[in-house]
């Protein structure tokens, strides 16, 4: 995933070139920006760089970006905005990676160091201003520590519970030249449960009569989603997922039993509440799954608590667990589908009946207008050779509204632009 070191440390480079260096050593191969006069020197470093180089019209869609791209891959999503309102616009961004668990770093053009502490142009302390919105946050001095302080916002990002870091940088730190020496790129900490964490919980699971896995967190991979489907296969077990977390579980799959997020199904909800053991795998089941933390009583749930979290600080932090293991999902996944299947199990139905509830539950509804939305989402096709014809929507238009307000799709416009 990393790059070889690109510079010797016996040649001097600005603090701009130094820092795109080490992002290329930890594997950067692309970032997002809007560029900005008081990190040019960055930006002329990435010309020749190896990093494709998205360039957005908003900070804040392009924080959106990197930390989409941060959630897709698993890898800190890389941005880089200029100071001031860049800085501000960019925060909706850091604060979804924060809630979403999403390793990302953001860096920030900064005032000139002899500036600071005057109210200089669009200057904001962005230790404040970003402080309870990021794993961590901190400026760069003095361009030689840059490789320092880059390894460190990648370390802290993908460690533990992932997240994001701000790092600020100020102009004239970025333009000076200066003697560092490479670091190597960060490895990632090992984690996982042992064989005896394992026999634990298949012992709170035989005792179990309603079980029920709850799937949360990010940087899972195909791996870690594939081993978990085996392991509630062979256990029987109903997989429900939390908040926005759709992707960890085929909901086509006999096992489903639905989705916690925004009005999740009551029967699903009823069932939290019911079993008598949790899995919760990666998530910290917050506000949104918990339901205003009514479906888990805190801090010491009615249900016997199995808690896999790779963050050791969220273990405890609401919920006190039967059980705390300090892992990452996708490794806790692989040792779980070790488990051998048990003969019997107390709750041989609980899977079935669960994904059956789902599916009744997903089925669409009559809704009072001329438009149904149930129709529309079964007529309309994703897919360009697919357009919506021009009558079809026509049809859909209710004689008494404006015209205006109804957007007429030309025949050769795409589903995609119709919605």
């Amino acid at each position: 995933m990393s790059q070889p070191l690109p510079r010797s440390s016996q040649t001097k480079a600005t603090g701009g070139q130094i820092l795109v260096d080490q992002l290329v050593a930890n594997g950067v191969k692309h970032a997002f920006c809007v560029p900005g006069e008081s990190y040019l020197a960055v930006l002329e470093a990435l010309r020749t760089a190896p990093i494709s180089l998205t360039v957005c019209r908003q900070e804040g869609g392009a924080a959106m970006m990197a930390e989409a791209q941060g959630k897709l891959t698993g890898r800190p999503g890389i941005c880089f905005v200029t100071r001031g309102p860049g800085a501000t616009n960019a925060s909706a961004g850091i604060h979804v990676a924060m809630q979403d668990s999403t390793p990302m770093i953001l860096f920030i053009g900064q005032v000139e160091r002899a500036f600071r502490g005057r109210e200089a142009w669009q200057e904001i302390d962005y230790t404040k201003f970003f402080g309870g919105i990021a794993k961590w946050v901190a400026e760069i001095d003095d361009a030689s520590r840059i490789p320092e302080f880059i390894n460190r916002a990648f370390s802290i990002a993908t460690s533990g519970r992932p997240g994001p870091v701000v790092l600020s940088l100020p102009e004239d730190m970025l333009m000076e030249q200066v003697f560092a020496n490479p670091v190597l790129p960060v490895a990632e900490v090992e984690q996982g449960i042992d064989e005896q964490a394992q026999h634990e919980v298949a012992k709170l699971l035989m005792s179990a009569k309603a079980p029920l896995v709850l799937l949360g967190g990010s940087t899972w991979s195909e791996a870690g989603r594939t081993a978990i489907t085996k392991f509630a296969e062979n256990w029987k077990l109903p997989v429900a997922v939390t908040f926005r977390r759709q992707n960890l579980f085929d909901h086509t799959h006999p096992n489903f039993a639905g989705h916690l997020g925004i009005a999740p199904d009551p029967a699903l909800a009823q069932r939290v509440r019911n079993a008598d053991l949790i899995l919760l795998i990666g998530g910290r089941f917050s506000e949104v799954p918990s339901q205003s933390y009514t479906l888990m009583s805190v801090p010491q749930p009615r249900q016997q608590l199995i808690h896999i979290h790779p963050g050791a600080e969220e273990l405890g932090k609401v919920y006190q667990a039967t059980l705390a293991l300090c892992a990452r999902a996708d490794e806790a996944s692989v040792k779980l589908a070790t488990l051998p299947a048990p003969q019997k199990c107390n709750w041989p139905n609980a899977a079935a009946d669960a994904h059956a509830s789902n599916m009744k539950w997903s089925e669409p509804t009559r809704n009072a207008g001329p438009v149904q939305m149930a129709d529309l989402r079964s007529k309309i096709s994703i897919r360009k050779r697919h357009p919506i014809p021009r009558r079809w929507v026509m049809a859909c238009r209710p004689r008494s509204a404006r015209r205006d307000f109804i957007r007429i799709v030309p025949l050769s416009a795409s589903p995609a632009t119709a919605i």
